[in-house]
């Protein structure tokens, strides 16, 4: 088996996704496996760099990313050296940002991004040029104490170009996202990959947020040869896998425009091997599910041989009458204050039923699917999702479905009506209301047609394409006052059936419920450093 052993990915798309009640119903129904994992990954016996305090609580527009935006907008200077630049990125990017306490205060570590019952699978290693006092090296970001913890010591700028396939000249830094699975997979199990994959997206797309109010511009390397990397990073294979890389670069620099791939003919890249340990009260091995070893293990890729590219996005052919999207507003939106207001709601999701105004509405969908550079697409392109609009409760829209068309510059009518009922009676278990919520987001894919270009792997890449669109809808609700909610828990033939979705052959894979939230028992403490 392999890749290319497209009844894997099949069968686990049927079964998180269209058997996905199911699936939940039995993991739900099972207690944890074990002790469960601390929610944070603290490395034992390496050398440790505390980074830069004093973070500024505003460092730019949350729109500063976005080509269409970032133009005629110029990056906030604050006027810092490059390890507080550093700082900055990485605590506004993935950093420990709140504590909850109180009754309601269910799972209390909160990130600047959501995870499924805060677990975060996702960790955060970087490669980075001597950065002030920082020495060259390729480093874990620990997160609980705001600090790096030396993984190998060195320049790998050429070994990294050659494993990514990229030309990483003048690059600032590489991040590397990986998933630690079992901090996800002793609750969730078989179904933990699709969880992974989002939130790696979610930590990827708040990162290129981040990167973009600070003066840097990203691409996203969703290909590369797995098992070298995880012997770079030291991580055990069946354990922990690299989900995605961005190197960042200057925004004023040519290698900011888009991967600038470089074919490369030199040997495999070796490295000595590493023996870092980290706290794991739960043991060193984990009994993972085999649903789950079956899609984890059979998406490898073993080079750029394999590596490929989606071909040129269909136009819209739409008939259908279009609501045009009035021009962006210029006003200032700190992606701070974004980041810090950003929720999921409470653990029982019954927001307050109150209108959203219509222009807050386009300021938050306008930019989902704005065209960013990764290699999965020549140039920057648009994500390879759709974006579907079940509007309820917005200021001057009528209530119906309506899709997202960056084309034709607003939204084609599906069908006119009020639709929250029916997708309510798709919840399986009803922990959201949507009916107080002021419009439920789906974001859609041809799973289909990416696994011909892909292999099993366009599973992990449509859900880390669907985390990234996520957080950018979740960061730009926070900034209109809203609160966002990504949820997999609903019926996908009901919700396919109900956008329409039957003759496109699209799937939904993610739903974003936007509401004003309610008030909860807990009090969020902010963590600062």
């Amino acid at each position: 088996m392999g890749n290319w052993d497209l009844e894997v990915g099949e069968r686990y798309l049927r079964r998180t996704v269209h058997e996905a009640e199911d699936l939940f119903a039995q993991v739900l129904g099972e207690d944890p496996i074990g002790e469960d994992p601390l929610p944070f990954k603290v490395y034992r016996g390496v050398r440790r760099h505390a980074l830069p305090g004093g973070l500024p609580l505003e460092i730019g527009d949350v729109r500063g990313t976005f080509t269409d935006f970032a133009a005629t907008d110029t990056p906030v200077d604050h006027g810092c050296s490059a390890d507080q630049v550093l700082s900055t990125l990485l605590f506004y990017g993935y950093g420990f940002s709140r504590w909850d306490e109180g009754p309601g205060a269910v799972w209390p570590h909160h990130r600047m991004v959501p995870s499924a019952r805060c677990y975060f699978p996702t960790e955060l290693y970087l490669w980075i040029p001597r950065t002030g006092d920082i020495p060259a090296g390729v480093y874990h970001y620990d997160n609980l104490h705001h600090a790096l913890a030396l993984i190998r010591d060195g320049d790998f700028r050429a070994e990294l170009a050659q494993l990514l396939g990229a030309d990483l000249d003048g690059v600032r830094c590489v991040l590397l996202l990986s998933s630690l699975f079992w901090k996800n997979a002793f609750k969730y199990r078989g179904y933990s990959y699709r969880l992974c994959s989002q939130e790696a997206g979610m930590v990827a797309g708040n990162a290129l947020l981040v990167a973009g109010a600070l003066g840097l511009r990203g691409a996203v390397h969703y290909q590369f040869p797995d098992r070298q990397f995880g012997r770079f990073l030291g991580l055990e294979q069946s354990e922990e896998q690299l989900f995605a890389a961005l190197p960042l670069f200057p925004a004023d620099q040519p290698s900011a425009d888009g991967v600038r791939q470089v074919a490369s003919t030199a040997p495999e890249v070796r490295f000595p091997p590493l023996s870092h340990t980290y706290v794991r009260p739960e043991g060193p091995t984990h009994p993972h599910d085999s649903l789950f070893t079956s899609i984890a293990e059979n998406s490898l890729l073993a080079g750029a041989h394999e590596f490929a590219k989606e071909l040129s996005g269909c136009r819209c052919d739409s008939t259908a009458p279009t609501r045009p999207m009035p021009p962006a507003r210029r006003d200032p939106l700190g992606l701070g204050a974004s980041l810090r207001a950003r929720n999921s709601g409470n653990v029982l999701f019954n927001p307050v039923a109150r209108t959203l105004p219509l222009a807050d509405f386009w300021e938050i969908v306008r930019y989902a699917t704005s065209p960013y550079p990764s290699d999965l697409r020549d140039g920057i392109a648009e994500p390879g999702l759709s974006l579907h609009v079940v509007a309820f409760d917005i200021e001057g829209l009528p209530a119906g479905i309506y899709r997202f068309c960056r084309e034709h510059t607003g939204l084609h009518l599906v069908a006119e009506g009020d639709f929250s009922r029916p997708l309510q009676g798709t919840l399986p278990v009803p922990n959201l209301n949507l009916c107080a919520a002021n419009m439920v987001l789906y974001l859609a894919a041809d799973y289909a047609e990416a696994s011909r270009t892909f292999g099993n792997r366009a599973y992990r890449m449509v859900n880390i394409e669907a985390g990234l669109i996520a957080q950018r809808l979740c960061v730009l609700s926070a900034a209109h006052g809203v609160a966002a909610r990504v949820h997999n828990g609903y019926d996908v033939a009901g919700v396919a059936a109900i956008l329409k979705l039957d003759d496109a052959k699209r799937i939904p894979f993610f739903q974003i419920a936007v509401a004003h939230n309610r008030p909860g028992v807990q009090l969020g403490l902010p963590i600062t450093f």
